[in-house]
């Protein structure tokens, strides 16, 4: 039984999450395989290697308020070289309630990039979620090189407050620096970079900007877009804007859940399983508008694999999940609580769920002989 659960988000981590299902699912008697699972948000590289392998990389780098701060990259055998956004310009290390988008800057991704084209990197997958930014990729594309002016010619290094101030962008730099690699960019969202779905309204508030302040951010991603080239293509407003940064330097955009399947060959189990859980906090109508609880639904469905969907909540909008395949989706959690006594028993929810799961379906598979 395979075991390829998302995060649930201040509770668990995938990884975790997959270790606490396996748990129920050996306790029952029966095989488990820890497959963890992600979208590009935070936590993708790790769930990916989880599954592949490969080598980590320190790399020494800053944070998005430009403190020393080490990140890491994932070397795959395959070439592949795995970024995440979230290790170097997240908000792990930031402290708590620490938000300011017009001083935060994207430009501590850029040693990770650098690293792995040292690395020899044939590829470099970026994740780009969770990050602290909302520069439009601008603190990220001057520190790879690019010449982004004001209107007195001045240098500007890229950050939430210098997008007013952009009158020129001189991307050949920062282009050539990654030149030959083949760049690949894996969004958890498709919003544009700028108007009433863009990085700013959207993720905005939620950044730590005000009212007034996601409007001065959106006129500053509406005066970049044209420097960079993008137009209003899907996935630029991801990370505060830096999708269309890394849109601009050349990256293929693609749906992080569905390129996490592939690279960590999600697939290739489903060939020998007989039923397939996963899991995430909450699912709701957002679950099957592209998350990685979908991704593992469509996946299965295809393959004729049984597949249970787990949540620390279920809404109603979940049933549509019945509609892609899915055999059965339940909530993990006992009965009513707090919500500070469901995340710290989440790990437990998920096993005693995966033990009576598997405890039907090995009942079923009897009767059925």
């Amino acid at each position: 039984m395979i075991c390829s659960p998302d995060k649930l988000r201040g509770a668990v981590d995938a990884v975790q999450a997959a270790a606490a299902l396996a748990e129920g699912v050996r306790a029952a008697g029966a095989t488990a395989v820890e497959h963890p699972l992600a979208d590009g948000g935070e936590g993708s590289r790790v769930t990916v290697q989880a599954a592949r392998g490969g080598t980590v990389v320190d790399v020494a780098t800053v944070d998005a308020f430009g403190r020393a701060w080490t990140a890491h990259i994932g070397l795959l055998d395959d070439g592949t070289a795995l970024v995440e956004a979230a290790e170097a310009v997240g908000w792990g290390a930031l402290k708590d309630g620490e938000k300011d988008p017009l001083r935060a800057s994207s430009a501590g991704l850029a040693e990770p990039l650098k690293a792995a084209v040292r690395a020899g990197a044939r590829r470099i997958v970026v994740f780009v979620g969770g990050t602290a930014t909302m520069d439009g990729g601008t603190g990220l594309l001057a520190a790879l090189g690019a010449e982004i002016r004001d209107s007195g010619g001045e240098l500007l290094a890229g950050s939430g407050a210098d997008l007013a101030r952009v009158a020129s962008v001189d991307l050949a730099p920062a282009r050539e620096l990654l030149a030959g690699v083949e760049l690949t960019m894996a969004a958890d969202v498709v919003s544009p970079l700028h108007g009433p779905d863009g990085a700013a309204h959207v993720f905005g508030p939620q950044k730590g900007a005000d009212p007034e302040t996601v409007e001065l951010l959106d006129d500053g991603l509406r005066r970049l877009e044209p420097f960079l080239g993008v137009g209003d293509a899907q996935g630029g407003g991801a990370a505060g804007g830096l999708g269309a940064a890394l849109l601009a330097l050349g990256a293929e955009m693609v749906q992080g859940s569905g390129l996490i399947r592939e690279i960590s060959r999600f697939d290739d189990l489903l060939a020998d399983a007989d039923l397939c859980l996963t899991a995430e906090g909450k699912v709701d109508a957002s679950t099957d508008a592209g998350k990685t609880i979908r991704a593992v639904v469509d996946a299965c469905a295809a393959a004729g694999v049984p597949c249970v969907v787990l949540g620390g909540t279920v809404t109603e909008d979940a049933r549509r999940l019945y509609d892609r395949g899915a055999t059965a989706v339940l909530s993990i959690g006992p009965g009513p609580r707090d919500l500070d006594t469901a995340l710290r028993n989440a790990a437990a929810d998920l096993a005693a769920t995966a033990y009576a799961v598997c405890r039907i379906h090995q009942s079923a598979a009897l009767s059925s002989e």
